[in-house]
């Protein structure tokens, strides 16, 4: 027996690397091709886009087992049957689920591994992966001065140029506006010929003109007539404009803020997450009890409360109950007057009653998209389990090794798992069911789905073999060309 575990050990663990490796650079093409227009033209260095893909790919990982697993399961027990070793075995008195015992290990050490990388190692990643892609969205693209457009990079300052020499130094036709002032084009600069490089060490662009001329139109220095205006012209020699090439540098933000989203947190910190937002929803409902149940009493209490001096058996303590502005508004003899004022409290009431109604659903889809992030760690785990008693039986019962079958029938149960995934988390974030039933949906509906398929190959089922389809349509065959010849006949 121990032969047989090692066996399959050793069958188990290089597909299931190899497997592991596809599936991820499978899901990491995705993200490229998701978030390939936030990346091309930034300028960026290589070693940005390598640690972007970097910590991307590390937090597809619990995502990447799953699938891992099942085609991998599917190729082991597929090869086992297709070679008839499955067979001989089960005819020594060995069951199927002995078989599978050595492979449970090690998927359940998989999926062990898979929690632990979705509780410490995916935060953290998610953190350095949504800080660095916000910079990269946030850098300019790269400066790229083109012949016969203008370009706007430098702030206030817009540039064309009508032609630019093969040494990509010298320039014609060269065209400056300078809108620092926030005037308009009230400066410009015309030069015939010029060149244009950059600093040794790249930190500034250095742009110098010959023969050219400047326009300035200056502000106007008598305010009664502002019609009139001031022009400044002057002829060069040689003109030196110096840009600084630093906003153009990629600036790291503070992965502090962050941390609280919920995808950056651990299951402790979800949970103490969990706790904050409920005391804020508690405080919001208390405010709200105290800041309007002074608005709601008896008429009786402002009637006594308004003949206090006639009636000297009313409880003092009422008067501190009452708002001073509707004591106020009742002791005045301008009805209109305190109509209006009856109204301006009824809306201040109002207005602050709505603004806790509405806040209390977003703090209850906030506990939702918490609590969805806890059992998504807990679920792709136990996904990895359900995913091998899915891939052994199928492969058991299609008798069928290598790529082809196992990758097809691997990509087809994947693929409805992670529908099932999408909807569970779209129906658990609109609050339609809750987190547990929405992130454990794929489970719940795959689980089944294991356990029959299961029995079927340890029942040595035909069910899903295609020898069986084979001798159907073979048989059908048959039957068709023979009633074809006896109606010739």
């Amino acid at each position: 027996m121990k032969r047989l575990d090692k066996l399959l050990a050793t069958s188990f663990i290089p597909p299931f690397i190899m497997t592991f490796f596809i599936a991820l650079f499978v899901l990491i093409m995705q993200f490229l091709w998701k978030y390939i227009d936030d990346i091309v033209g930034k300028g960026l260095e290589m070693i940005y886009i390598v640690e972007l893909i970097f910590y991307r790919s590390t937090a597809l990982i619990p995502m990447a087992l799953p699938v891992a697993v099942l085609i991998s399961s599917v190729m082991v027990m597929g090869n086992l049957a297709e070679r008839f070793e499955l067979a001989s075995i089960k005819s020594a008195g060995i069951p199927l689920l002995r078989v599978m015992r050595p492979l449970l290990f090690l998927v359940s050490f998989i999926a062990v591994l898979s929690w632990l990388s979705s509780n410490y190692l995916i935060p953290y990643s998610n953190l350095q992966f949504k800080s660095r892609l916000y910079d990269i969205r946030r850098q300019k693209p790269t400066l790229s001065i083109n012949e016969g457009s203008f370009n706007d990079d430098f702030g206030g300052t817009v540039i064309r140029i009508g032609n630019k020499l093969d040494d990509n130094r010298t320039l014609e036709d060269i065209l400056i506006y300078d809108h620092s002032e926030n005037r308009g084009n009230v400066s410009q600069i015309i030069a015939k010929k010029g060149e244009m490089y950059t600093t040794p060490d790249e930190q500034y662009l250095v742009m110098r003109l010959y023969n050219g001329q400047q326009y300035q139109e200056l502000k106007p220095t008598d305010r009664t007539r502002l019609d009139r205006y001031e022009h400044f012209h002057t002829s060069f020699r040689e003109w030196e404009k110096v840009f600084d090439m630093a906003e153009f540098d990629l600036k790291e933000t503070d992965e502090n803020l962050f941390k609280s989203h919920q995808s950056m947190l651990s299951l402790n910190q979800l949970n103490e997450a969990i706790d904050s937002i409920e005391v804020r929803k508690t405080e919001r409902k208390e405010q709200l009890l105290t800041q309007v149940s002074s608005y709601f009493y008896h008429a009786r209490l402002a009637r006594d409360t308004l003949s206090k001096k006639k009636r000297p058996d009313v409880d003092t303590t009422l008067l501190s109950e009452v708002p001073p502005a509707f004591i106020e508004m009742l002791n005045q003899g301008n009805i209109g007057m305190n109509l209006q004022k009856s109204l301006t409290l009824a809306r201040n009431v109002k207005n602050y009653t709505l603004s806790i109604k509405d806040d209390i659903p977003r703090l209850d889809k906030s506990i939702a998209e918490h609590e969805i992030e806890i059992h998504r760690k807990f679920s792709w785990a136990i996904a990895c389990i359900i995913f091998l008693f899915i891939g052994a039986p199928m492969g058991a019962i299609v008798r069928k090794g290598g790529f082809g079958w196992p990758i097809l029938i691997s990509i087809i149960f994947f693929v409805f798992y992670v529908m099932l995934t999408i909807v569970g988390e779209k129906i658990a974030k609109e609050m339609v069911v809750s987190a547990v039933a929405g992130m454990w949906m794929p489970c719940l509906i795959l689980f089944p789905i294991s356990i029959f398929l299961t029995y079927k190959a340890m029942n040595d089922s035909k069910a899903f073999s295609m020898e069986t389809y084979k001798m159907f349509l073979q048989s059908l065959k048959k039957s068709v060309d023979k009633k074809t010849s006896t109606t010739q006949a």
